[in-house]
Formats: C-alpha cells, sequence, structure tokens
C-alpha cells in the first residue's frame, strides 16, 4: 500500500509536520487561551494578501532571519513574521515553531502576543496581534532611534522604553513555574510606537530552565556585543544572561554606541564603557551629546550616574554578581517616577 502522504500537496504536508491537525482540535475545544484557544489558523493566500506578495514596503523590521510586515487580516491591524530565505531549513523552522509556542505561554503587555499561524509552509508564518499600532501610529525598531538619523529619543523616553524592557524580561523570568531566558535582548528586537509604548519581540531564541539545576547548558545564540561572556564560556543559561544583555541594552541607550557594530570591529561597548566612566570627565565623554543637551530639562548628572551603575551592575562580569530583573525593574521605575 502506497503511502498516503504522497497524495498530499506540500502545503497540506507542512500543515501536518507543523501540528496543523493539534492545533485545530486544541482550538476547537476551546481549552484556555494558555494553551492557544485564541489562535487563528491562517491560509497561505491570505499571507499572501495581507503582504501583498511581501511588499518590501510593508516591512518594519528586519530581523536576522526574519522580516516583520505591517498589514491587515479580518480588518484587524497585524504583523506578520515571514523567513527571510525560502529554502527548507528545518533548524528555522524550529526556532519560528518555538516562538509561537512561547507566545502562547506567556502573556505581558510589553510582549509580542500571537493572532495566528500559518502552518501551510516549511517554516511556520506567525501573526502578532498589532498591539501598538492605531490608525495614528507609526512603529520603529529601537535601533533606528538610536542609530538613525532621522529619528531622536528624549532622554525620559529613552528612560522609559528601557523600564518597559526591564518589565517584560522579569516577566518572563518569574511568571511561569519555570524561567524563561530570552537570550537575544538587543535594540534591533525591540519595537516602539509613536506614543512610546513598547514590544520585546524576538523571543524564537527564548529557551526554559528549571530553578535550582545546575549545568544547563545550550548553543550559545543571541548577538554579538550583547551575549554574556560567561554564558559564551560556559554554555550555561540562567536569567542572568539576559540581565547582563540588558545592562549593554542599557549602555547603548546612554551613548548610542552599536554594540554589534562594535563587536564586528573587535572592540567592546562594556569594556570601553567601564575604562573611560572611572573618572567624571570619560565618563561624561561616553554618554550621548543629546542625553547631556538635555540637562536643564528635568535632566541631571545624579541620575544619570545612577543609571550608569545599575547598567554597571547588571554586566558584572560573574552572573551572581548582577540583580535579577525584579530588582532592576524597582530601580528603574524610582527613576522613572522621579
Amino acid at each position: 500500500m502506497k503511502n498516503r502522504t504522497q497524495k498530499f500537496d506540500f502545503k497540506e504536508e507542512y500543515f501536518i509536520k507543523n501540528g496543523g491537525v493539534l492545533l485545530q482540535k486544541i482550538i476547537a475545544l476551546g481549552k484556555g487561551h494558555e494553551v492557544g484557544g485564541h489562535l487563528k489558523i491562517i491560509s497561505y493566500e491570505e499571507i499572501e494578501k495581507a503582504t501583498n506578495n511581501y511588499d518590501p514596503d510593508l516591512i518594519i523590521a528586519c530581523l536576522s532571519d526574519a522580516n516583520v510586515y505591517s498589514a491587515t487580516i479580518d480588518d484587524r491591524l497585524v504583523l506578520i513574521k515571514t523567513p527571510k530565505e525560502r529554502d527548507l531549513n528545518p533548524e528555522l523552522a524550529d526556532i519560528f515553531s518555538t516562538e509561537l509556542s512561547v507566545l502562547m505561554a506567556l502573556h505581558h503587555e510589553n510582549l509580542n502576543k500571537a493572532y495566528g499561524c500559518c502552518l501551510e509552509t516549511y517554516v511556520p508564518v506567525i501573526v502578532y496581534q498589532y498591539k501598538l499600532r492605531s490608525k495614528h501610529c507609526t512603529v520603529f525598531q529601537l535601533h533606528r532611534y538610536l542609530h538613525g538619523d532621522d529619528l531622536v529619543l528624549k532622554w525620559k523616553n529613552r528612560l522609559m522604553v528601557v523600564t518597559q524592557v526591564a518589565y517584560a524580561l522579569s516577566y518572563m523570568h518569574n511568571a511561569l513555574s519555570k524561567p524563561v531566558v530570552h537570550r537575544d535582548v538587543k535594540s534591533s528586537g525591540i519595537l516602539i510606537d509613536s506614543l512610546f509604548n513598547v514590544i520585546l519581540a524576538n523571543v524564537a531564541y527564548s529557551v526554559s530552565i528549571t530553578p535550582g539545576k545546575s549545568e544547563q547548558r545550550f548553543p550559545v545564540h543571541g548577538t554579538p556585543g550583547y551575549i554574556d561572556p560567561e554564558y559564551t564560556a560556559t554554555q550555561e543559561v540562567t536569567e542572568k544572561c539576559d540581565v547582563y544583555s540588558f545592562g549593554v541594552l542599557m549602555l547603548e541607550v546612554l551613548t548610542r554606541m552599536n554594540p554589534s557594530e562594535m563587536a564586528r570591529c573587535g572592540r567592546d561597548l562594556v569594556v570601553e564603557f567601564v575604562s573611560k566612566a572611572e573618572t567624571s570627565e570619560g565618563f561624561k565623554e561616553m554618554i550621548d551629546n543629546g542625553v547631556l543637551e538635555q540637562g536643564d530639562n528635568n535632566m541631571n548628572m545624579i541620575e544619570l550616574q545612577r543609571f550608569c551603575r545599575l547598567a554597571l551592575k547588571c554586566v558584572a562580569h560573574k552572573g551572581e554578581e548582577r540583580p535579577s530583573m525584579i530588582s532592576v525593574v524597582e530601580e528603574l521605575w524610582e527613576m522613572h517616577t522621579r
């Protein structure tokens, strides 16, 4: 008897491979939204129509392995994440499936929420609720605010953005019975609308770890310039890996220096900042001029120094010396509400 899968077209094969039948049953039974009860299954034709056949003008974020499109499905504004590669890449398929499963388990205002998915492609296509955008808002990556020439981010808004990212990481580390470690915190993975609402995106490399269990090793993933050197050396994943990357992000926000670009040139933002910040003149030299120029507008050197001290705690060489994300949130909130 012939293998019945030979009669399937590619879309049906991919749908089954990606767990579509099981997902259909979960949705039909309505087993609560923690397992995807509100997840919509979307056809490949709907994805093509919504993205206008993958129109590059609709791309709002270019990630290392994916493009994110602004689109409309069912008269709802959504974000559609599709792989850049069209080849059959098992590793990429696993990455996208991991992200979808994480989004189904985590529910926080500063994390993407899955609206639906297309399982008719080799790599699943993820459709997010467009939580950041209204008809009067535009969305950009934090990276563009910090390193582009066309956008300027005031210090109070930088502090607001960083605080919201900290909230999201704290939630990931503490909301479930097992901490979820993001492993790829970076400015290009943070989306901001024109009202400075924040989404920490790109949870595709997230892993769940068991509290108290030692030597939980995973291959090193992340973006050069942000990766915890202790994780690089040991491959052991803890929540403190995210704390380090977040500390690098804080320094990036403070200095407007690009950690990944520096890494490509053999430089390290943390090393350079620590070496120069030992003196007051060196400290001022490292801070973005745009921040220093706001000194007369609810800005003072004491707050900058406090922000800097917190960032340096986060990038301590040993993970055990770094604060928890809960402590980071508390201190940032105090600065934010002063």
